[in-house]
């Protein structure tokens, strides 16, 4: 899927951008990541076990320099890790990539690790996401939203009718939380090649657009299909 990955260390530099390649292991029980970000900066962090693997249940904190905790994610979509934030300062930002439970954890395996800076999807906006039969290459398509006024939105999207076939979820992510909270979704769009939902959403909350192979698509050879993903 073109992407790039790079090996971790501990206290790595963390670029924008890129996924990164990582083990929690027993001893080696959690990861930490360095960035510099700006106030006003809108930035998401997302950890999964290494794709076509189940075992690590990630766990992931985004710290200030202060040491408190900005966002905090244990599941949002099992086994995926998400966190998404509004940086607070002109400062340096510590990633800790772990596992559930921590140190008591029972979890090990190894893990990708993204961190992007994120411009809010506005209305009119026209996307494209990818999904894959590949299961050791497959990763989620997740677009951040942040309506500036409360009110529906409408999500529309289409695909050759094929193999492969998408799940389409709009979730809010609540900080305080810590989670995942559905607004709506389309779990089984096999033989559909266009659909859409309308959600109302509230102005200045974040939520996750996010689209995925669906559970009940199967391929045996390996392909790629492109989503269309339209937000009015």
């Amino acid at each position: 899927m073109g992407m790039s990955i790079t090996a971790a260390q501990d206290k790595a530099s963390l670029a924008f951008g890129e996924f990164v390649e990582g083990e929690i292991t027993n001893k080696a029980y959690e990861v930490k990541y360095v960035f510099k970000g700006e106030k006003g900066q809108i930035v998401s962090i997302q950890m999964l076990p290494t794709p076509g693997t189940y075992d690590l249940d990630p766990y992931l904190i985004l710290r200030d320099s202060d040491g408190d905790i900005l966002a905090e994610n244990d599941d949002f979509g099992y086994p995926l890790a998400l966190v998404v934030a509004e940086l607070p300062a002109n400062e340096t930002y510590t990633v800790l990539a772990t596992r559930n439970g921590g140190s008591t954890g029972e979890s090990v395996g190894g893990f990708w690790l993204r961190a992007d800076q994120v411009e809010p999807v506005k209305s009119g906006a026209k996307l494209e996401a990818t999904i894959t039969s590949n299961s050791e290459a497959e990763t989620p398509n997740f677009f951040i939203l942040r309506p500036e006024k409360s009110g529906p939105m409408t999500i529309g999207f289409s695909q050759d009718v094929g193999e492969l076939f998408a799940s389409l979820k709009v979730s809010t992510w609540n900080v305080d939380f810590g989670g995942e909270e559905t607004v709506a979704e389309l779990g089984n769009t096999a033989k559909v090649s266009q659909a859409s939902l309308t959600v109302d959403l509230a102005a200045d909350v974040f939520y996750v657009l996010r689209v995925d192979r669906s559970f009940g698509s199967f391929a045996f050879d390996a392909v790629d299909a492109t989503i269309q993903v339209t937000v009015e």
